[in-house]
C-alpha cells in the first residue's frame, strides 16, 4: 500500500501567518506600552528629584536674607548693612535693604553675614571668612532660560564673593520670582514658582493642557508647545525672611 505524504494546505498557512502576526502585533504592543509608561515615570521621578532640590537650595539661601552674626554689636539691619553700590548684575542696595530683585528681573540678590567664626560656607561650598561682626556677603540667584526654548534646559546660577556664577538647579522650562515685598510690609517673605520638564517628548506629542493651565493661572506666563509634550512638575515655595521679622 502507498501512502501520500500530505502538506499544509495554503489556507493552513494563511491561518498560522495570521495568528502569529497577531501575537507579534500584541507582544510589541505591550513592550512600546511598558517602554513609554517606564520613561514617564522616569519623567516623575527626574521632575521631583529636582524639584525637591530646588526648594531644599532655594530655602537655605533666602532664609540667610539679613542675617547678623553679631547682633550685640550690630542690634539693627541698619547698622549692620549699610548702602551698597551696584554689582555682579545686582543693583545698588539701601541701607538696612537686603534683598532686591536683579538687574535683568531674573534673579533675587540678598546679603547676609556670615559666621564671625569662619564656619560658614557660600552658595557655591565656598568658606566665608571670619570677622568679628561677621563678612557681608551678597549672593545672587538667577533663572537662565534656554536661547532656543528647548524645555528642560533652562537652569538657575548662584554666585557669591565674586566668583564666577555656577549651575545649581537644571531640569527647567520656566521659573518666576514672585514681587518682593517691601520693608513696610508685615509679611517679609519671597515667593517663587518653578517649572520642571523632562527633557525628551514621552506624552506621544499629546500636549500637557492641565499643567500648562495651571501654570498659566499661576504665573500669567504660557508654556510653550514644545514644553507641552514633556512630562511637566511645577513646584512653588515660599520663604519667610525671619531675620527681616519685626
Amino acid at each position: 500500500m502507498r501512502w501520500r505524504q500530505r502538506g499544509l494546505s495554503i489556507i493552513e498557512l494563511m491561518v498560522a501567518l495570521l495568528l502569529s502576526s497577531f501575537l507579534i502585533l500584541v507582544v510589541t504592543q505591550l513592550y512600546l506600552d511598558n517602554k513609554r509608561h517606564y520613561l514617564f515615570q522616569q519623567g516623575q521621578v527626574g521632575n521631583g528629584d529636582n524639584g525637591r532640590t530646588a526648594l531644599l537650595l532655594l530655602d537655605q539661601q533666602l532664609a540667610r536674607a539679613g542675617f547678623r552674626a553679631n547682633p550685640v554689636n550690630q542690634s539693627t539691619l541698619a547698622g549692620a548693612f549699610a548702602s551698597r553700590g551696584a554689582g555682579d548684575g545686582c543693583p545698588a542696595f539701601d541701607q538696612a535693604q537686603t534683598v532686591v530683585m536683579t538687574t535683568d528681573n531674573n534673579g533675587v540678590c540678598l546679603r547676609y553675614r556670615g559666621a564671625t567664626n569662619g564656619a560658614d560656607l557660600d552658595c557655591l561650598g565656598n568658606p566665608i571668612a571670619a570677622a568679628v561682626n561677621g563678612t557681608e556677603i551678597v549672593t545672587r540667584i538667577s533663572y537662565v532660560a534656554d536661547p532656543d526654548q528647548v524645555p528642560g534646559q533652562g537652569y538657575l546660577t548662584c554666585s557669591a564673593q565674586g566668583q564666577p556664577a555656577q549651575t545649581i538647579i537644571s531640569g527647567l522650562s520656566d521659573f518666576v520670582w514672585f514681587q518682593l515685598p517691601t520693608a513696610a510690609q508685615n509679611s517679609q517673605a519671597v515667593r517663587y514658582a518653578a517649572l520642571f520638564s523632562s527633557r525628551a517628548s514621552l506624552t506621544d506629542g499629546i500636549a500637557n493642557t492641565a499643567m500648562a493651565g495651571n501654570w498659566k493661572t499661576l504665573t500669567g506666563r504660557d508654556v510653550t508647545a514644545a514644553a507641552q509634550t514633556r512630562v511637566l512638575q511645577i513646584v512653588q515655595g515660599s520663604v519667610t525672611l525671619r531675620n527681616l521679622m519685626p
